[in-house]
């Protein structure tokens, strides 16, 4: 056995204890029978593809995990805590902790986790593939509550469930680029997502939700960089050289002043029309390559003229009438999946209708 030190600590009038402890043991002493999926008393269904991540961020990329798990004891005579005095005068608190495979095996299920299990259960052999070498030093944190009663357990419920509130994906955004965390696609687009949300040519300067910002109607920056990057913009060739930043902010600027202009809408001053929503602009922003492909195709500089023809010939393809528009179906931009499923069969229709109409077949016998 192993004496582990622990800390009290006092709030109102629940006492817990702080100590620390390697995870690799300590994991030893939760209840084995978890499995993947299962629904327990108070924790989320263990999924094991987050536990590998954890396990792989752990030791693959040497991570830290200093947030503390909660625990608590289940058997009043189990894992009992001791009190010692201390050179001071004072006095010391521990608990004698199962150290090796034969003592470990004797405690098992012995605690509960209260919270952290993912952490916890990330370093069990039974669900990690990980080399995690045996005399790599790794302390795991935790506050420790003895035997919780009921009420104790209800207020631990409140702050682990339903008193948290998780960090948006845009703010975590922002911070992973204050601290050079991007991954590739962020990379390549949270440039020109920053450029439209401060140029004054960008009919979305200002209406780009680049971490927290209230803005009310705004579009977040993660949402856009997605849609970008599904548009495949980013990805192409101009006259032998990939698109820069700046040859974006222009051509999504003047494709976005188009559609502006020709159904009489702003997206500065969006109302409840649907194209001004996130949906209607993902829906525009996923037929840009279309409309430039036209363009060098063509031969036609990319104005918002031209932007304003390709969008007659969209909707004379579809065959609207006059009192329609390419946004009147609702349903269309409900979800996502349908909104992305909409634009790429307009996209085709559009391509079919302007080869169609440039390069018209011949019928000799008419």
């Amino acid at each position: 056995m192993k004496k582990v030190y622990l800390m009290p600590v006092q709030q109102h009038s629940e006492v817990f204890y702080v100590g620390k402890y390697d995870p690799r043991k300590l994991v030893k002493m939760a209840d084995q029978s978890i499995v993947e999926g299962s629904i327990q008393e108070a924790q989320r269904p263990l999924q094991k593809k987050h536990l590998q991540e954890i396990a792989e961020y752990t030791v693959g990329s040497k991570g830290m995990l200093p947030g503390s798990v909660m625990i608590a004891t289940k058997v009043k005579d189990r894992l009992k805590l001791e009190v010692e005095n201390d050179n001071n005068g004072g006095k010391r608190y521990y608990i004698n902790f199962p150290s090796t495979e034969s003592e470990l095996a004797e405690y098992e299920n012995t605690i509960d986790i209260v919270d952290g299990q993912h952490r916890l259960f990330s370093f069990s052999s039974k669900y990690i593939n990980v080399d995690f070498k045996a005399d790599t030093v790794y302390d795991m944190p935790f506050s420790l509550f003895i035997t919780p009663e009921l009420r104790t357990r209800q207020l631990l419920f409140t702050i682990t469930n339903e008193k948290q509130k998780a960090v948006s994906g845009n703010l975590l955004l922002w911070l992973k680029s204050k601290l050079g965390m991007l991954n590739s696609t962020e990379e390549k687009y949270l440039p020109v997502v920053s450029l439209l949300n401060s140029e004054n040519m960008s009919p979305l300067k200002g209406r780009i939700v680049m971490s927290a910002e209230g803005i009310k109607k705004g579009y977040k920056a993660k949402e856009l960089i997605k849609i970008l990057d599904k548009s495949k913009i980013g990805d192409m060739i101009l006259n032998g050289v990939p698109i820069s930043n700046d040859a974006m902010l222009n051509a999504i600027s003047t494709y976005i002043n188009g559609w502006e202009d020709f159904y009489g809408l702003s997206y500065k001053n969006p109302q409840a029309d649907t194209m001004t929503k996130i949906s209607g602009l993902r829906y525009t922003l996923l037929l840009i390559t279309t409309f430039i492909d036209y363009s060098v195709n063509s031969q036609t500089r990319f104005t918002e003229d031209f932007v304003k023809s390709v969008i007659q010939d969209l909707e004379d393809c579809k065959g609207l009438s006059e009192d329609d528009t390419l946004f009147s179906n609702s349903l269309d931009f409900r979800g996502e999946g349908a909104t992305v499923k909409l634009a790429a069969d307009d996209a085709q229709k559009l391509k079919d209708y302007l080869t169609e109409k440039n390069n018209p077949g011949f019928n000799p016998f008419v």
